[in-house]
């Protein structure tokens, strides 16, 4: 795909959130896994609630994780969200039907660091689930990955299937086909940076942000490679990846949403 044919896309995607006006009363998820302080916003709009195990998720919630607090979703088509302390990311859209097959989906990270499990691959000639960030859009086709959101840049890890990127600005020209054990840095304003190593000291790392949140940046996460090389990754406590098997409905009809509220 390239990056014009991915832009269309995306754009489609946007249309669609600019043209609906109600927000999808189906819950399109719940969650799976609450620690510490989660804030749930419902419609993206204030006052923030306390989110709560089991509470749905619809589209254009929007989920916001305190400092030592940590939050799991798992949306209807068995993709799973796993998100960081200190870490905002908003549903904007989220559309399944098994049945038949189709999906459409973007998701917006705001800060943080989330971990996506993406489990369905419904479509091969174009991507349908998005995510975007202030930098970057990522166009997912099956695959599990790390975003990590810096003050002037978006982090891509990749650890199984492909992701597509660009840059958010439609100016900027380029895009890269990151396959799996890759990452790339994505800069305000330019093109993605080549697809790099992703070490076993790097996925260390992530791990132990999954744990204690982005706000200590580990040096070698800016996208320089040769993480901390000849060092042993410490034992550290897995990501918050429990074999949860829950089953939700998919929703009958199509939703309709909104632009996710700020912080």
């Amino acid at each position: 795909m390239t990056r014009k044919t991915l832009l269309i896309v995306f754009s489609m995607f946007a249309l669609l959130l600019a043209l609906s006006g109600a927000a999808q009363t189906a819950p399109i998820g719940r969650f799976l896994h609450i620690e510490g302080q989660v804030d749930l916003l419902k419609g993206g709009k204030l006052p923030a609630v306390p989110a709560r195990l089991t509470d749905p998720v619809e589209a254009k919630d929007v989920i916001r994780t305190k400092s030592r607090s940590r939050a799991q979703v798992l949306f209807v088509d068995d993709t799973i969200l796993t998100l960081a302390p200190e870490t905002k990311i908003a549903v904007a859209d989220y559309f399944y039907d098994g049945p038949r097959g189709l999906r459409r989906v973007l998701l917006q990270v705001f800060w943080g660091l989330a971990q996506t499990a993406v489990k369905q691959v419904l479509r091969m000639e174009q991507p349908d689930f998005m995510m975007q960030t202030q930098t970057a859009i990522i166009g997912v086709r099956g695959t599990e990955w790390y975003t990590l959101i810096l003050p002037n840049s978006t982090n891509v890890y990749n650890i199984r299937g492909l992701l597509e990127l660009t840059s958010s600005n439609p100016g900027v020209p380029g895009s890269l086909l990151l396959p799996a054990g890759k990452f790339s840095v994505i800069r305000r304003g330019q093109a993605p940076g080549p697809a790099q190593d992703l070490t076993p000291e790097i996925l260390t790392l992530l791990l132990r942000m999954m744990q204690t949140g982005p706000g200590e940046m580990p040096p070698g996460l800016s996208g320089k490679p040769g993480l901390v090389p000849g060092v042993a990754p410490p034992k550290l406590p897995e990501a918050v990846t429990p074999p949860y098997a829950p089953t939700l409905t998919p929703p009958a009809a199509h939703p309709k949403s909104g632009t996710p509220g700020s912080r």
